[in-house]
């Protein structure tokens, strides 16, 4: 949600779009002292959170079909972005936020 609206979540979707401008913002802050910024954007993740808002096969087959993939992430998948965030693999990336989110906000 912090890269797209939705009805009745105001409040969600602009605590969303203030990670991507915090991350921005502590990118350019702390490069000088080499700390590199990023942020992850997951879609809705297997979690016992998501199965309380997931909690019917309606409901499951209306969020994956809004998922281009097809299908809610996992837990490793956002675990995979993090480390690849965190590690020498992503030396020049600051300021990133990463969307790992099945394809939801390339509509």
């Amino acid at each position: 949600m912090g890269h797209v609206g939705a009805t009745n979540r105001t409040v969600y979707c602009m605590t969303k779009h203030t990670v991507e401008g915090l991350t921005k913002a502590m990118a350019i802050e702390l490069a000088p002292h080499r700390i590199r910024g990023n942020s992850v954007g997951p879609t809705l993740v297997e979690t016992p959170l998501a199965r309380r808002i997931v909690d019917t096969p309606e409901k499951r087959a209306y969020f994956e079909s809004r998922i281009p993939l097809g299908t809610l992430a996992s837990i490793e998948d956002i675990m995979a972005a993090t480390v690849y965030l965190a590690s020498p693999a992503a030396a020049m990336v600051t300021g990133a936020h990463l969307l790992v989110d099945g394809g939801w906000t390339a509509q």
